[in-house]
């Protein structure tokens, strides 16, 4: 990993894939992502893309800087800033939950930069009972923060608190057949949140929380959708019970150019319950819209594609 000072933060990032290749994926995460959650996805990419994933400003080991309320519009601005500095004339923009929304944001301020967009689990506003359950999250952040301060950031509170967060969140982010299935994933994936979460973490995601809910106020997404052109595709997974696929539905009829695909038995954590399926989708989209892929590639990847998702 490697981390590059834009924008006013220090932002950690990772450059894969094929390096030689004309075209980039830009992985964005949701609200408590690390980088490393697209690994099983980019895999399905990294043959014909060069790929970059990285934190946002205030998320697990990028900086977390508080002389201002976090926005979208600055979101979309610091992930400008990194294409910048990494050379990146445009790309193929792939965000999931929260990483959704602000790769729509982006495309609505640079849409010439945006090849594609798929968008993940998001929405596009944000209703009483969207705003009550991430709320939840927040609290449960904000909680962290004051009693790792109280208990001068020992470890056994960072991860009681690591344990607290993530099973907090564990009914919103599964559909139950996953849950069932993948007892000991879920349990590593608590193992990963004791060890390192820390005080910024849960400090910055109360700041992303905060940001989340301006979708509500002054940053609506929803009347702006007409005006993205780019191709788009839009995921959204069939027992999501936090972003349901209704969001999705309103982002595929006011986004002119989109196609909307609804993952079956899937929950919120689309990339971490079928990243395989996922990552295929997302490479067939891409061939079918990006004229610099060749013929044949194109035709590989819509018949693998094609015999990964039905």
């Amino acid at each position: 990993m490697s981390t590059i000072k834009i924008n006013g933060f220090e932002c950690r990032y990772e450059v894969s894939g094929n390096l030689e290749a004309k075209n980039t994926v830009i992985f964005i995460n949701g609200i408590a992502n690390s980088l490393e959650t697209w690994n099983q996805v980019k895999e399905h990419l990294a043959s014909n893309f060069k790929t970059i994933t990285y934190d946002l400003r205030g998320q697990w080991f990028s900086e977390v800087t508080s002389d201002k309320p976090y926005s979208f519009h600055d979101m979309a601005e610091d992930l400008d800033a990194l294409m910048e500095a990494l050379d990146v004339e445009n790309a193929h923009l792939v965000g999931t939950s929260l990483g959704g929304e602000i790769a729509l944001w982006y495309a609505l301020m640079y849409p010439q930069k945006v090849k594609t967009l798929s968008v993940i689990a998001s929405v596009s506003e944000v209703t009483a009972l969207l705003q009550r359950q991430v709320n939840r999250w927040r609290t449960i952040a904000l909680e962290a923060v004051q009693d790792i301060d109280k208990n001068h950031g020992d470890k056994i509170t960072l991860k009681k608190w690591g344990h607290n967060f993530y099973q907090g969140a564990v009914p919103e982010l599964y559909a139950n057949s996953f849950l069932e299935e993948n007892y000991d994933v879920v349990e590593q994936r608590d193992m990963v949140f004791q060890e390192n979460c820390h005080r910024d973490f849960f400090k910055g995601h109360v700041y992303l929380c905060d940001m989340f809910f301006r979708l509500r106020t002054d940053e609506k997404l929803t009347p702006r959708l007409p005006e993205i052109s780019t191709p788009t595709l839009i995921v959204a997974g069939e027992k999501d019970v936090i972003k349901p696929p209704c969001f999705s539905e309103i982002m595929a009829r006011n986004i002119p150019n989109s196609e909307l695909r609804v993952m079956k038995d899937t929950g919120h954590a689309v990339i971490n319950e079928k990243p395989h399926e996922l990552g295929e989708m997302i490479k067939v989209f891409l061939f079918k819209n990006d004229d610099d892929m060749t013929t044949p590639e194109m035709e590989a990847a819509a018949i693998k594609g094609s015999m990964a998702i039905n």
